[in-house]
């Protein structure tokens, strides 16, 4: 294979330029990503904003993760993560079903006070028949990733990839234990992002990684204060 090369025959008096191109050269390949580089740049403050709006419990966390992952999508079919590049478009979808699945919280509330979607927990059943299931269906999406695709990390890829399908499900209808399952995808995704030289979208997983610590909290402060005053009621 060839590069881009750019030669001047030193006995040719007319001083004739030469070109052979090939974007394997990396400060070729470096010029065509560009673009890459800001969408992912632009992907991850979304990103950010999203993570930070949605542990404020703000509405506008849903608009910011929407943007995050349409961006997200191109640079991770780049990449050849495929898997993850479908999640994305899940997560998309997800997001207007969270805004919409919030926004409409005042129909369900019979106070003059603003509508907020409150803080449910899971129960340890329904934790584990999650899990297994997921475990299940991670096996099952590595196995098709890794036949029909080439992907570099089908199994890894898809544990992340499934365990994110439900997280995002818990995080929509605010159930407290979507942090923790974060928590884990996140920091997995940290290895994954620099498995595939993505730096900018490995410093996001870092972030919001230890973000989760603080979104466990707020969310469990939350679910507490309203837990006693239905006590008290």
């Amino acid at each position: 294979m060839s590069y881009l090369t750019l030669t001047m025959s030193l006995g040719d008096p007319n001083g004739i330029l030469n070109y052979n191109i090939n974007a394997d050269k990396p400060f070729v390949r470096k010029k065509f990503m560009n673009l890459f580089d800001w969408i992912e740049y632009t992907s991850v403050a979304f990103g950010l904003l999203y993570v930070i709006f949605i542990i404020r419990q703000h509405i506008l966390c849903w608009i910011c993760g929407i943007v995050a992952s349409a961006l997200y999508i191109w640079s991770l079919i780049h990449a050849k993560i495929y898997l993850e590049a479908g999640l994305n478009f899940y997560y998309v979808i997800m997001g207007f079903y969270g805004w919409y699945h919030w926004i409409h919280a005042k129909q369900r509330t019979t106070t003059d006070e603003p509508a907020v979607l409150p803080v449910s927990v899971w129960q340890t059943r329904n934790h584990l028949i999650n899990i297994l299931v997921c475990v299940l269906l991670s096996l099952l999406l590595g196995r098709f990733s890794h036949q029909l695709t080439d992907s570099p990390r089908p199994y890894f890829d898809a544990v992340i990839t499934v365990f994110s399908f439900s997280a995002t499900y818990l995080e929509a209808r605010k159930v407290l234990s979507a942090w923790v399952y974060w928590f884990f995808i996140n920091g997995a995704s940290v290895i994954l992002m620099l498995d595939r030289h993505m730096p900018g979208y490995a410093i996001l997983s870092a972030v919001t990684t230890i973000l989760c610590i603080k979104g466990y909290h707020d969310w469990k402060k939350s679910y507490t204060k309203l837990s006693k005053s239905h006590t008290i009621l």
